[in-house]
């Protein structure tokens, strides 16, 4: 990914979804999870960690950052893309 789509990716981007956060930094994980028809458990799943430490996230008492962070954006602007492509490998 070059540094342009990075940056888009993580927060600089046009709006091309209706639901797409304006904030990266405000991004909830609950409300990318519900956009992707989710449980708890499989968004979990996905970013490779406990459900325990993942519903850390939904409640607050923990941030997702770095590449976590990074993934939730994208899953934020292209949902149905970003999964395909996960689902894929």
């Amino acid at each position: 990914m070059t540094n342009p789509e990075l940056q888009q990716a993580t927060g600089n981007h046009p709006k091309d979804d209706n639901e797409t956060s304006d904030n990266r930094q405000d991004l909830l994980p609950r409300i990318v999870r519900k956009k992707l028809g989710l449980s708890s458990p499989d968004m979990a799943e996905l970013f490779g960690m406990s459900e325990v430490g993942y519903r850390s996230w939904e409640v607050g008492s923990r941030r997702p950052g770095g590449p976590a962070l990074k993934l939730l954006a994208l899953l934020d602007l292209q949902p149905k893309k970003v999964l395909f492509w996960l689902n894929a490998l």
